[in-house]
């Protein structure tokens, strides 16, 4: 969304859309409504004991209807966490209160990296985490976003997102100082993304790089 005040535009970005208070909220309307329809199911289903197929039945109608709930609540409820970017700043704000700031006319530096999750969780096992991270006298603003393999090699940007390696297998490599010292770069980029870093839906996510290249060319490398 673009907004103009004078003759500056400012350009804002919805970030975090699975939230913490929404994701809490989705886990307790699941239990809630599982428990309910457990009582129901097993005054409409005879069973002597438990009744398993009361669970059953009503696990699987519970996660079909949690899973539309979280919909209409992911495009009603945002996190209130903006990225936002005019000609001169680029910040992340949360309830108009600025969390990180860059001066986009100073050098920044630029980390593009990535890595396949290992385990299963709310992002499918084999899936990239794709990250950009905008470096400034220390101060980060990292953004990330979660793709499927296909997705991801038809960004044909493999060369351009560096693989993080583990720290063990960097031990293990040994002698490239270079890629050693690389590494721990995007090593202390990802803790940052880990504790706060501004996670974007593919779309956006490449929608928010792109805008970066066309606005400040003079330090965003062309990576889409």
């Amino acid at each position: 969304m673009d907004e103009t005040i004078g003759n500056q535009t400012t350009t804002h970005f919805e970030v975090d859309p699975e939230h913490g208070a929404l994701r809490i909220s989705i886990v307790v309307i699941f239990i809630v409504s599982w428990i309910i329809l457990f009582f129901v199911l097993s005054a409409l289903i005879p069973s002597e004991g438990l009744n398993i197929l009361a669970i059953v039945i009503g696990f699987a109608i519970t996660a079909v209807f949690t899973q539309q709930v979280e919909k209409g609540l992911k495009s009603r409820w945002p996190s209130g966490r903006t990225i936002q970017i005019d000609d001169r700043h680029i910040r992340v704000i949360k309830n108009s209160k600025v969390e990180h700031e860059i001066d986009a006319g100073q050098r920044v530096n630029v980390l593009l990296w990535r890595f396949k999750v290992a385990r299963r969780s709310r992002v499918p096992k084999g899936w990239y985490m794709i990250a950009c991270a905008l470096e400034q006298d220390d101060s980060y603003i990292p953004i990330y976003t979660f793709m499927s393999p296909a997705e991801f090699d038809n960004l044909r940007a493999s060369q351009h997102f560096t693989l993080l390696q583990s720290r063990k297998a960097l031990k293990q490599d040994g002698g490239d100082v270079r890629l050693a010292g690389e590494q721990r770069r995007l090593h202390s980029a990802e803790h940052i993304r880990w504790l706060e870093g501004a996670e974007m839906d593919s779309e956006g996510f490449k929608k928010l790089l792109s805008h970066l290249q066309e606005q400040f060319p003079q330090w965003m490398p062309s990576v889409l």
